[in-house]
């Protein structure tokens, strides 16, 4: 990365826009910004907050004119509700009611309150895979010209690298989101500058990135990367004026927030530009890292068992009871007998498993935890 290349960065800086009508949204709409819309903020609920469809209509009085793309809300269907309160066919009705920039499919975050272990975090970046080509096929099937934004799930960066390479394959499209990095720190193995360096690596030349909610720190950090970041995005600016005003604050106020922080972003951005560019590592150990039995263990579990959601199979609440269920059952089975509990390639008892005995011994020999026709350490002591 030059200099020169450094002073053409101009990544776009959506504004997360929370109201789909009223006062705040047309105050939005003035400022000429682009916006980030959440599926979220177009449910129509009922009393008990069942979801009865979306706000189609508020959607299609959007301006012709305005960039806007739409997310699919994925954090808050997970921390709220533990899955998406709408179908995939249902979401697709709101894709194709305007044409915007661009709509998020809907991915599985992983964070740690989310994702509580390996085999569920596996399981989720699994998930996300699988709805990602459902929504295209979707889109493809009802003729919807909107294009539609990966997203790619992960918590390690080479997690991330292994999503990005499944889900794209040789056809990696100019956009790609990701997801999960909203609370991140910018540095350490699982930090913004990690991934997106781990991403770097694997992505062609002419493809980019949509972090979702960075902060805006990141940004001087990622100036290596200038090259790949293509758009940002965040709704910082409404969580800081409700800290900062708790009451009497009114949707001019907000709106002021919002042009205000936007400003700030664009100023921080010309800032970066002005500084010599820093050092560009692209090291392969940067994406490689040691994996206990246990995690490898767990992720073949929540894999084999996505697998019964990607098929369509089973739901994703009851793919996540069974992932609990059998990697609760790993877990303890590796701590009390540690990796001779999959010693057998045919036992009289696979402890219930099924499928997933199998998934977890191939794993543990693919990566040399398990040497079957060796003889083993003792088990651990409990």
């Amino acid at each position: 990365m030059s200099a020169r290349d450094l002073q053409a960065w101009h990544p776009t800086i959506r504004v997360g826009m929370p109201l789909v009508r009223g006062q705040l949204l047309q105050l939005g709409l003035s400022t000429g910004l682009p916006l980030l819309f959440s599926a979220n903020a177009f449910a129509r609920i009922d009393r008990n907050r069942e979801f009865l469809g979306f706000k189609l209509d508020a959607a299609g009085e959007l301006p012709d004119t305005l960039d806007a793309a739409l997310d699919s809300a994925g954090f808050t269907a997970s921390v709220m509700f533990g899955d998406y309160r709408w179908a995939p066919e249902q979401y697709m009705e709101l894709v194709a009611a305007r044409r915007w920039t661009w709509a998020a499919a809907p991915d599985y975050c992983v964070e740690p309150q989310v994702a509580t272990d390996a085999a569920v975090r596996r399981l989720r970046i699994d998930a996300t895979i699988a709805m990602y080509f459902r929504t295209l096929n979707l889109a493809e099937r009802r003729g919807v010209k909107v294009p539609i934004l990966g997203v790619i799930q992960g918590w390690y960066a080479d997690e991330y690298a292994r999503c990005a390479e499944e889900m794209f394959g040789g056809h990696w499209p100019a956009v790609v989101g990701v997801g999960s990095v909203c609370r991140r720190q910018i540095h350490g193995p699982d930090g913004v500058l990690a991934i997106v360096r781990a991403l770097d690596q694997v992505m062609p030349a002419e493809s980019q990135l949509h972090l979702f909610g960075v902060k805006s720190g990141a940004l001087a950090a990622l100036a290596p990367y200038s090259h790949r970041v293509a758009s940002v995005d965040s709704m910082a600016w409404d969580a800081a004026v409700r800290r900062t005003m708790p009451t009497g604050r009114t949707q001019a106020i907000r709106a002021e927030a919002m042009a205000g922080w936007h400003a700030r972003q664009v100023q921080l951005l010309h800032q970066v530009r002005q500084q010599p560019v820093g050092e560009q590592r692209t090291l392969l150990s940067d994406i490689e890292r040691e994996r206990s039995a246990q995690e490898v263990a767990l992720e073949a579990a929540g894999q084999a068992l996505g697998d019964l959601f990607g098929s369509n199979d089973l739901s994703y609440p009851d793919v996540r009871w069974l992932t609990l269920e059998n990697g609760g059952l790993v877990d303890v089975l590796l701590r009390m007998h540690g990796v001779q509990a999959f010693e057998e390639e045919e036992p009289a008892d696979d402890f219930g498993l099924g499928i997933v005995y199998t998934a977890v011994r191939d794993a543990l020999i693919e990566v040399g935890h398990l040497h079957p026709n060796e003889p083993l350490a003792p088990a651990p002591a409990c």
